[in-house]
This record gives structure tokens, sequence and C-alpha cells, in this order.
């Protein structure tokens, strides 16, 4: 063997090795990707069964594979290579917005106009075939099962129902006093609070001790100008924002035992800039403006006739039983008022109004534009990130829930709070702007306050059961639904478990989604970027009151979305 071979597989050796160790003994792993938004694969735990199995070894593999060394830089890499071969761009592995504006776009209704009315003329087809009539079989009483009607006990318990703010600085809610010899501790369950004017938070405080006491506790607030107290009807105390600033809750007990909490309240606006300003517009789509980067949105009149078809179609598929809704999201750009800004985008209320007009009367179009932009100086859109907030899917819920009857549950009865105030999303990596550098945003979360679990099938096909729909320790987009996911299932108890809902969704639907735990018994949410199920099949008998698409107006008017949800159920 010559020698520069030797040096050569020596060089390969050393180089493949050593990733190798590195990678397998690394300390510090990456728990999630902000590039494809979604939590990693976890350390498996050892079981003699897994071993058996071999799902042990699968599991380490994913494990390994999904936390590898410089894994975040080649799939960032792999994306950047895509859009220069002309392909569809992701940004931040999610939704594929039309920023390059390829050919996925292109008005091609003929195609698909061909492919929606064989699948129409094969549904009426298969329905022709099954209503034939037949002879009803007279039902034989004696094999007629017999059930007991559930027993019920009258609760004893008592709620109260006094939820007035407090009208001075000071609530006392009252306990059985008993002897209040044993030594204890006063506990609340938050150091501090975070608050945007206007918005809410609930504080528990509790008695730790070495006996069962309890005793009468009383809150005050330090500047009831800055925020302000009321009695919560299932215990605690709300704490609402009033004004900028910050003041001190205290909670304290008759024998001077006392703990507080540090309440800070912030002005938040969607960061307009000044009128004098000239967006700077980018090649793929985007432009700066101010301190924000915006998107502009896309409108095509034959994709968005499509889109509408293919909403009858899951109506006509599914049933009369079933409500088929579309909800669509404007992108940031219907935020910004500066009229020589809007003549180089897209009318973005114009253009939900035409796809309304392309939808049939057994399809709910939910025209999401009044209910956005009526609060547009509100903290609606990242000024860094191309999704809304929180603050922003929660007024196209508002929208959804009037439309089909339902009561939209008040913003300050989610318990609030702000988990990153320091947040960078992707728009840096699409614009290559050292300007966006200087764009930070914040992530504030609306925690439904009703017990419930999470069940999500990952992308690597593993399944986690969360017991909240919003997971905060992520700090970023990724807490909502734990990312983008083949297949989640919220089940929440104490709501009707035959009022069902199916979502299908880019990741705009994301942040939508723990709204509806106020509604629906069960909440099962696909994205069929990453499942190949037929959604029929597989629900078809589950007795779905609605059906809901939600997508930016962006994807909404690319035929690739329209394409994945017809293969979702069959059509090729």
């Amino acid at each position: 063997m010559k020698k520069i071979d030797i040096i050569t597989l020596i060089l390969t050796a050393t180089l493949f090795g050593g990733a190798a160790c590195a990678n397998l003994f690394q300390t510090d792993r990456p728990t999630e990707s902000v590039e494809e938004k979604r939590e990693l694969q976890t350390l498996p735990e050892f079981s003699w069964k897994n071993l058996a199995d071999g799902t042990y070894f699968s599991e380490w593999a994913l494990y390994v594979s999904d936390t590898f060394i410089g894994r975040e830089t080649l799939v960032s890499l792999a994306k950047k290579m895509d859009t220069l071969m002309g392909t569809e761009l992701s940004i931040g592995g999610d939704d594929k917005f039309v920023l390059l504006q390829t050919g996925s776009n292109k008005d091609d209704g003929a195609e698909t106009d061909n492919r929606l009315e064989n699948a129409f003329a094969q549904l009426e087809s298969n329905k022709a075939e099954t209503e034939a009539p037949e002879t009803e079989p007279v039902p034989d009483e004696t094999d007629t099962p017999e059930t007991d009607a559930p027993e019920t006990e009258a609760s004893t318990e008592t709620t109260e129902s006094e939820t007035d703010a407090a009208e001075t600085d000071e609530n006392t809610e009252t306990e059985p006093e008993t002897d209040p010899t044993p030594i204890y501790q006063l506990v609340l369950s938050r150091e501090s609070i975070q608050l945007t004017v206007g918005s809410g938070a609930v504080i528990y405080a509790s008695l730790v001790s070495d006996s069962n006491i309890s005793m009468p506790i009383t809150w005050s607030i330090s500047d009831k100008n800055i925020a302000t107290i009321a009695r919560n009807p299932k215990g605690g105390i709300d704490v609402k924002g009033l004004t900028e600033g910050s003041c001190t809750l205290n909670c304290s007990t008759e024998d001077g035992i006392t703990a507080s909490c540090v309440v800070t309240v912030k002005t938040v606006t969607a960061g307009n800039a000044n009128e004098n300003e000239t967006p700077d517009f980018k090649e793929n789509g985007l432009f700066i403006f101010g301190d924000a980067v915006y998107t502009g949105g896309y409108y095509s009149d034959a994709n968005a006739k499509y889109y509408a078809q293919t909403a009858a179609y899951y109506k006509s598929l599914f049933g009369e039983n079933t409500r088929m809704n579309l909800v669509v999201a404007p992108v940031s750009a219907v935020t910004i008022d500066n009229p020589e800004v809007k003549k180089k985008i897209t009318n973005q209320e114009s253009a939900l109004q035409k796809m309304e007009a392309h939808c049939s009367d057994s399809v709910n179009f939910v025209n999401t534009y009044n209910s956005i932009y009526s609060h547009r100086d509100e903290y609606l859109y990242f000024r860094s990130d191309h999704h809304w907030t929180a603050r922003g899917a929660y007024y196209a819920y508002t929208a959804f829930a009037e439309s089909v009857g339902l009561t939209p549950t008040p913003l300050d009865q989610f318990d609030y709070s702000i988990i990153n105030d320091n947040y960078h999303g992707s728009m840096y990596a699409y614009t290559k702007d050292e300007r966006v550098l200087a764009f930070k945003d914040m992530v504030e979360v609306f925690m439904p306050r009703k017990e419930m679990t999470m069940t999500v099938t990952m992308p690597n096909g593993s399944t986690v059961i969360y017991d909240s729909c919003i997971r905060t320790a992520s700090a970023n987009y990724v807490s909502f639904l734990a990312g983008d996911n083949p297949y989640t299932v919220i089940n929440v108890p104490e709501n009707p478990q035959d009022f069902n809902v199916l979502v299908l969704k880019d990741s705009f639907g994301n942040a939508f989604v723990p709204f509806l735990c106020e509604h629906y018994g069960n909440i099962i949410v696909v994205d069929t970027r990453y499942t190949d199920m037929n959604v029929y099949e597989h629900l078809k008998d589950y007795g779905l009151s609605d059906i809901i698409f939600v997508n930016n107006i962006e994807a909404a008017n690319s035929t690739a979305w329209s394409n994945m949800y017809l293969k979702a159920v069959g059509v090729e």
C-alpha cells in the first residue's frame, strides 16, 4: 500500500472516529431543533422488554442521530441547497411560504380542477351504491342489551362566586381557623409575574406545615394603579395589569407570616415603523420596515378556488353532521397602515373576500381580517419571525368561535405569562440583514385553565404524553403543541366528549389550537407534511363535529397545501 493511501486512511479514520466519539460522549445534547421547530428524541429508558423487542436500540439510534453534533447546521445548509435548486422554500422547517415565487404557486387550475372533478364523481358513485334501499330488520327485543342509567350524587361542595375586582387595595380570603401554634411557611405559586397592559394571571398561596392547619390569608397590592387584584372563583387571586410599571403583591397571615410577588406590567406595541421610513424589499418576498421583518401576502385566484373546492370535497366526504371550516390567517403586513407601503403589497382584505366568494354554502369561511386588523396596534406578529403571536392567534380564534355560535373565552381568563423576553426568530436566516439581529421579540402564552392530556406522535414515530398543550420550557414558538408533528390528540375531560374537532394545519395553527381547548372534548391535529395516513379512513366513524383548515394566506394560495389535504383523504 502506498504511503499516501496509508496517510489518507489514517486521517479519514481519525476524522470520522473522532466525530463519532465526540458525538457519542457529548454532555450537553440539544433538546429541540430551532430549524425544524420540533422537540428532539430523548434518551430512551432501559427495560428488558425494550431490549428484547429491539425498540431500545432503535430509539438509541434515533436519539444519537437527532442530537448529532452540527446537525442543526447541516439541516440549515440542506434547506439552502433546496432553494438553489428551485424547490419550495420551508421557513424554519414548518410553513411552506411562497417566498421565492417558485413553480408551486402557478395557476394550474385546469389540472387541479380535473383531479377534484374525478374525486367528486367517485364520491357520488360510492354514495349511490351505498344508498340502495334495504329492508330494515325488525329488532328482536330479547337481543336488546340493557344498561343502567349512571347514578350521580349531589355535591355538597360549594364554590365561592365572588369575582368582582377589589375596590380597595386589599382582598381577604377567609378559611376556618385552627390552632396557629404549629410551625408553618407561607408559599406563593409564583415569585414574579410579567404582564402586558390588559392581561392577567392567577397566583395561589399555600401553607406548608408539619400539621393540618388553615387560617385567614390577606392579599394586598402596593400600587393599585399598576395592577388590580380580585378573588378567583376556583381559588387563588387574579392579577390584572392596568398600566406600565412595577409593584408588589403581598400575602400575609394574621400572625405576621408574609410572602410577596413582584408584578411587572409592560406596554407592547406592534412595532409599526415611522411613516417617513422606506420599506426595504427583499428578493424572497420579505421586506424590512422600521424595526420588523414583514411578509407581504400572496393571492392566486385559481389556487384560491382550488383550496375552496378541497374544503367542499372534505364536507361531501365526511357528511352533513360534520361542519367544514376554513381559518385563513393574514400575514404580518396586515398591520401596516402606511399608504405608500400598502400600494406595493397584497391587499389581504380583498384577497380574503375573494377566497370567501369561492366557497360553497357548505363551507364556513372564517374571515379573520376584521378581528386581526381592528387590533393591529397590539402585539400580533413577531418582528423577527414569520409567525403570528399567541395574541394574534387569539383574535382569529374569536372570529372562528363567533362564526359557529361558540362564546369566546375572554383573554383575561387564561393564565398569562411571558416565557421568553429575548426571542429571535427565523428571519435573519432568510434576509441575512444585520439589522434583523437587533429585532427581538417576546413569547407570550395564554394557558388554558382546564385539565387536559396531549398525546403527540413525533416525526420519528415515538409517542409522548404531556399534561398541557403548551410546553413553556421550550421558550419559543415550538412551545405551542410541542411544534409541528404528524399526529396530536388533546383530550379535555370536562368538555363534552362527543364534541370533537379535526384540525389540518401549517404551523400558524400551532398557536391557534390551544384556544380550542375551551370548547372541544377531543382535538385531533394532523400535519400532512409529516404523515401519509388517510385521515378519512382513520376518522370517518369517529364522530367529528368540526373540521378546520388553518393556514396562513400564502399557504392557502399554494396548490401544495390543497394537494396534501386531498392526498390525506385518498385523492392522488
